[in-house]
């Protein structure tokens, strides 16, 4: 729990500092040395923990969390498929770029792309489900409380950004 809060809190922070509406998350980060796996890359594990940070950062900054935690509702992940293309070695800078796509049924798809400039080096395809007060809700709930938070996949081709 103390490691989570520690990736998370700057995110948090950075975020809540810049709440602007924005339906697009671009977080910065580096490839730190307590991330690497013994054939000196970015353990696997490790790009699940730092997608969840442009997942957040997109949560607060798209005003998502506010408007749910107004409602009672959390999103929980139901679903994650990561694609993992090219590796990431110490000190590689890149950026997370994390969106709300579109629904599957009931459940929000986000998709989170790890790039090193134009190059993808891992897709994360996230589906959340959402619990309110009175359970799981439906696709027609889900669908409301999504409303407006949705935009376009990034354009990605042969594992290259296209143009945003």
């Amino acid at each position: 729990m103390f490691g989570y809060l520690m990736r998370i809190a700057p995110a948090v922070l950075r975020s809540r500092l810049n709440v602007d509406g924005s339906l697009v998350s671009r977080v910065d980060r580096r490839v730190r040395f307590a991330e690497l796996d013994i054939n000196r890359h970015m353990n696997q594990a490790v790009y699940a923990q730092v997608m969840e940070i442009g997942r957040t950062d997109w949560v607060l900054r798209s005003r998502g969390w506010d408007r749910w935690r107004a409602q009672g509702i959390h999103p929980v992940v139901a679903n994650q498929h990561i694609i993992y293309r090219r590796e990431l070695s110490l000190g590689t800078r890149y950026t997370i770029d994390s969106r709300a796509i579109g629904m599957n049924g009931r459940l929000l798809v986000m998709r989170s792309l790890i790039l090193v400039g134009d190059q993808v080096h891992a897709s994360n395809d996230v589906e959340m489900i959402f619990i309110g007060p009175k359970g799981v809700l439906s696709e027609r709930e889900t669908l409301a409380v999504c409303d407006g938070l949705f935009t376009t996949p990034l354009p990605v081709e042969d594992w290259r950004v296209q143009s945003d």
